[in-house]
């Protein structure tokens, strides 16, 4: 089988000296001061300035660090001297070794990042599947998706159908272009439709779906919230598009809500994200209830954290996910984090992506 969005580099000069240098779970400080990147020496007597340039080498037998959009110079493969290719990326987020992100180099790098991993999405789709047994629904059930992204927690309750309930994402949306292109090549029948949510009409979604859809999923974007960002919140124009979301809710009334963000939304000091968005769905007449949870807790071969809401009228009838892995001697006896090479194992080789010119070395210093 032809692995796509597998392709590396031949790695050249200092970095692939740093490269060689890296032990497992090796970080830029570890180096000799020698081979670290200028911005992250540390300098003056209280060792001030750094660490920009970050760097780590994966360890087999232990989950990555969150995978984001921009870890693709700073993730080092646990057992060979180049980065991490964006389909071993794919696999740290539990993406199908077949799912070909569409792009440039750095928008597959984008998708990849921003994407819910889909072992997490599957466990939470679990439990809505579990919702709607409760409550004597069962069959094909209808997703409407929103920011959509590259479908990460679509495809987590694709993998979660049983055969009492069976999830069909029926339509999906995002603003993204090569979003669009990764989504129609993959799962056209998911019936994208590009878009800026404030522009959006509900009507759409209900003339594509042919009704209400059961259960409504999506991210808005989660930069504005982000621990690693800013955290603008509410004052990036990003921030306020979880408003539109809701309206979506309130016009199309699904039965169940799942929406996710990065778990830094709850820790917002400029604003009370969690109460505004809790007395939005309130207003509509939703109950609503969030938690944060980790991947690694559900089996992905990473430690990323997401902050979900679950809004529903018989909310009492939800139950979030309890955890199927944990840390080497756990009081539960659970089997222990899945790690990069549980993930890694069934990939070939990379293979070397030719520019223009005919040449595959990167010697940035």
């Amino acid at each position: 089988m032809s692995i796509p969005n597998h392709q590396t580099r031949e790695y050249t000069g200092v970095v692939l000296e740093r490269m060689k240098h890296l032990p497992p779970g090796g970080k830029m400080g570890d180096l000799p001061e020698h081979l670290q990147h200028p911005s992250f020496v540390r300098k003056g007597a209280k060792k001030t300035g750094g660490p920009n340039m970050r760097l780590l080498r994966l360890k087999e037998e232990e989950p990555s660090l969150t995978i984001t959009a921009y870890i693709f110079n700073k993730f080092v493969h646990p057992r060979k001297d180049r980065y991490i290719t964006p389909r071993e990326a794919a696999c740290l987020q539990d993406f199908p070794l077949d799912y070909e992100f569409k792009g440039t180099l750095g928008q597959v790098q984008k998708q990849i990042g921003n994407a819910v991993p889909i072992g997490l999405g599957t466990a939470i789709a679990r439990k809505v599947a579990e919702y709607f047994v409760r409550r004597n629904k069962t069959g094909e059930l209808s997703i409407a998706s929103y920011f959509t992204g590259a479908g990460g927690l679509d495809l987590g309750f694709e993998r979660a159908s049983n055969s009492q309930v069976t999830f069909k994402t029926l339509f999906s949306t995002d603003i993204e272009k090569w979003a669009e292109a990764t989504i129609k090549h993959n799962r056209p029948e998911w019936n994208f439709y590009r878009e800026d949510i404030t522009q959006l009409k509900p009507e759409i979604v209900k003339k594509t779906i042919g009704d209400r859809p059961d259960i409504i999923i999506g991210g808005p974007p989660c930069q504005p919230f982000s621990v690693a960002g800013k955290q603008k919140a509410i004052h990036d124009p990003l921030g306020v598009l979880y408003r539109d979301f809701i309206r979506h809710v309130d016009a199309l009334s699904p039965e169940i809500v799942i929406m996710e963000n990065v778990y830094g939304m709850a820790q917002v000091k400029s604003a009370n994200m969690v109460e505004e968005i809790r007395d939005s769905f309130r207003a509509i007449g939703y109950d609503v209830v969030h938690r944060e949870l980790m991947a690694a807790d559900y089996g992905v071969p990473q430690k990323r954290r997401r902050l979900f809401f679950v809004a529903a009228k018989d909310l009492h009838l939800f139950q979030y996910p309890e955890p199927t892995h944990g840390e080497v001697g756990n009081l539960f006896g659970l089997p222990r984090y899945r790690g990069v090479g549980y993930a890694l194992r069934k990939l070939p080789e990379a293979h070397f992506n030719l520019d223009k010119g005919g040449q595959n070395r990167m010697n940035d210093g």
